[in-house]
């Protein structure tokens, strides 16, 4: 177990249930959003993607007309551009096991560019910098272990409301629950991510 995870289980130790956890953490971050001088969570108003930061935002219409579904409220691990898209891991598309694993391992595995970028700006989502997730290698590693099916292009233009989290408070966004889908149940949902894990 790395330091997410260990995170995600103390703050559900203290809340006394991870129900409990996520309605605090959901609360924390609509606050945190909305406080002028908290910068854990801050409205971002460059459109584009900084590779390795998590973004919540409003996408109300997917990258093509024909899609059949998709998440109005994504919530997004940022890789580098794709086809002149933003792209990254929607963690709404993933089991919350599977959604706090890959941010465990993302994180113990990036361990020193988060400690360097957390020290420099300290719990200020707006002023920390990049983290090197390159989207080819991400891919590889997302498809061995059952992630790639959450790797998704959102065109820049047709984001609203886009807030960043900082790095210190990965295990507070991890617990909270935003998806919004259009088109798909949550249940048909799990049944697609089972059979796309199946190929």
């Amino acid at each position: 177990m790395g330091q997410l995870k260990s995170k995600i289980n103390e703050s559900i130790k203290q809340n006394g249930s991870k129900r409990a956890a996520r309605v605090n953490a959901e609360k924390w971050y609509k606050k945190s959003l909305k406080a002028f001088n908290n910068k854990e969570v801050t409205s971002n108003v460059q459109l584009r993607f900084i590779p390795g930061k998590i973004y919540v935002f409003r996408y109300d219409d997917p990258i093509t007309e024909d899609l059949q579904w998709w998440d109005r409220n994504p919530v997004v691990l940022a890789l580098d551009p794709v086809n002149g898209n933003d792209c990254g891991i929607n963690l709404n598309l993933l089991t919350v096991p599977m959604k706090e694993q890959l941010l465990d391992d993302v994180y113990d595995k990036l361990a020193g560019q988060i400690k360097t970028q957390t020290t420099r700006n300290g719990n200020n989502a707006s002023t920390q910098g990049q983290l090197s997730i390159r989207y080819e290698s991400a891919k590889r590693y997302l498809d061995k272990y059952g992630f790639g099916f959450a790797v998704r292009q959102y065109i820049p233009s047709r984001k609203k409301k886009q807030a960043a989290v900082s790095y210190e408070n990965w295990h507070m966004i991890a617990l909270c629950d935003f998806v919004e889908l259009e088109g798909i149940t949550v249940r048909g949902l799990k049944a697609m991510f089972l059979k796309y894990n199946k190929k």
